[in-house]
């Protein structure tokens, strides 16, 4: 199964994931596949992005360059193409606003577009701020994702971005170790990882980086929790890096 099947994206979805661990590989192996079977796709943020990670995509166009032409030409050519912002002198780029984001749907109906919705510096767990995610009004599919390899881990700032709201959401002390009851919590909480879902949108949870049986086990018992909550659609287990990236989808 691949990972388009198993979130259940559809070539003209409007995708936002956030959290934690993999989202930004977990939105190119959606672009790939995607292309991989005839479709189109965008890829963008309406935060910010790895300048290294530019390369990830076969094709990019610059926010200020950014037309109905200079967009649906690249796609012509490519079929996956990244639209980001200016680089703000940190090793990132910036994102796109949302009234970019708008005219990139309106160019493009037909077309799914992936958008890396916060950021989390690159720990595998998160709780949103108060000014993220930017999740955009046209988005069909919120995706919270996070990663296996925080089972275990204390919740301090080494393993948890964020780890005092994290704490607040879930009721868990800091420094416990993070349990899939932590998990499920922090992921269903409507100010954790459904925070602002617009109407309407599906929420599909991704548990990445489930790399062994172990792993495998804490990821169900976090599935079986998030599933008892009406917003949580399905949750998929997943080894985004993997050749075959989806170990299991969980539904109800």
């Amino acid at each position: 199964m691949t990972l388009v099947e198993a979130l259940g994206v559809s070539g003209n979805d409007v995708v936002a994931l956030v959290g934690g661990g993999g989202k930004t590989t977990a939105m190119f192996r959606l672009a790939r596949e995607l292309t991989e079977r005839g479709g189109c796709a965008l890829t963008t943020t309406t935060t910010r992005i790895f300048a290294a990670q530019i390369a990830l995509a076969p094709a990019h166009v610059a926010a200020p360059d950014a037309t109905r032409e200079s967009v649906t030409a690249a796609l012509a050519a490519h079929r996956h193409v990244l639209v980001i912002g200016d680089p703000d002198g940190t090793g990132k780029v910036t994102g796109v606003s949302l009234d970019l984001f708008s005219r990139l749907r309106a160019w493009c109906p037909r077309v799914c577009l992936l958008n890396e919705a916060d950021g989390s510096r690159t720990r595998p767990f998160k709780a949103p701020a108060d000014h993220e995610p930017v999740i955009p009004i046209e988005t069909t599919l919120v995706v919270p994702v996070v990663g296996a390899d925080v089972f275990g881990k204390p919740l301090d700032v080494e393993h948890v971005h964020r780890p005092e709201l994290v704490s607040t959401l879930s009721g868990a002390p800091l420094g416990v170790k993070i349990t899939p009851g932590i998990v499920a919590r922090l992921l269903a909480h409507p100010s954790g990882g459904c925070k602002n879902v617009p109407d309407g949108a599906r929420v599909v949870a991704l548990i990445n980086k489930v790399e062994t049986p172990a792993d495998r086990e804490l990821a169900r018992e976090t599935a079986v929790s998030l599933l008892r909550e009406s917003a949580i659609e399905a949750v998929v287990l997943a080894a985004v890096r993997s050749a075959e990236p989806v170990l299991e989808v969980c539904s109800r």
